[in-house]
């Protein structure tokens, strides 16, 4: 049996806001000072699963503006390779996605989630989600801030893509700290045309894991 873990540089969960202007631009000697060095596992299962990504939408002001990330990597463990069906392998599968990672494509809004955000949780360098099936539903249990809760989650299979969808409340894992430092560095940002400061606890993730095109056959 292949040891199995996957990673991916997503175009596909969790969690964020928007904390720079629009105007904003990255500029070279910025992605230097803030450039993430991580080591990416490069293994696949083999004939079964190609990649995964996790993508998220946060939102800010009262009118509930989106803004919109990923992860860019992404591991998937302890999935069976010799399962025939997308549930059958992903089962009890444990989706990590990395927080170093996490990329709003603003240099200065990340590293401000990164920063104050997830640094006013415990244990977030990884937010890690594991998948359950049952009864023709799908679950996904969550764990963030040393708290845990159970999703059921929207999922689909086609055109060898396994998705689910969700939305999360990130006031569930005790994010009350986190959440207000957030608003409070992003006060003006996170302004609307009432003059109101919002950022939204409610976030959007979908992750999708990607079947390679011999799966089932």
């Amino acid at each position: 049996m292949r040891k199995i873990s996957t990673a991916i540089i997503c175009c596909a969960s969790v969690m964020l806001m928007n904390c720079t202007n629009k105007t904003e631009e990255k500029t070279e000697e910025q992605a230097t000072k803030t450039a993430v060095t991580v080591e990416e596992p490069t293994e696949i299962v083999e004939g079964v699963i190609r990649k995964s990504g996790v993508e998220w939408t946060a939102y800010k002001t009262t009118d509930k503006v989106a803004v919109s990330g990923r992860f860019d990597v992404v591991l998937v463990k302890n999935a069976k390779e010799d399962g025939k069906t997308p549930q059958e392998v992903l089962e009890g599968a444990d989706i990590i996605a990395t927080v170093a990672t996490l990329n709003s494509d603003q240099i200065d809004r990340d590293q401000k989630l990164k920063d104050i955000l997830f640094g006013n949780m415990i244990n977030t360098s990884e937010i890690k989600g594991q998948l359950h099936f049952k009864d023709g539903k799908t679950f996904l249990n969550l764990t963030l801030n040393n708290a845990f809760k159970e999703y059921e989650v929207k999922s689909m299979f086609e055109n060898n893509v396994f998705t689910i969808e969700t939305d999360v409340d990130l006031m569930d894992f005790n994010t009350g700290k986190a959440m207000a430092a957030l608003n409070q560095a992003c006060l003006e940002l996170h302004k609307g045309a009432d003059g109101v400061s919002k950022t939204w606890s409610e976030v959007h993730i979908k992750g999708q894991v990607e079947f390679s095109d011999s799966f089932g056959k």
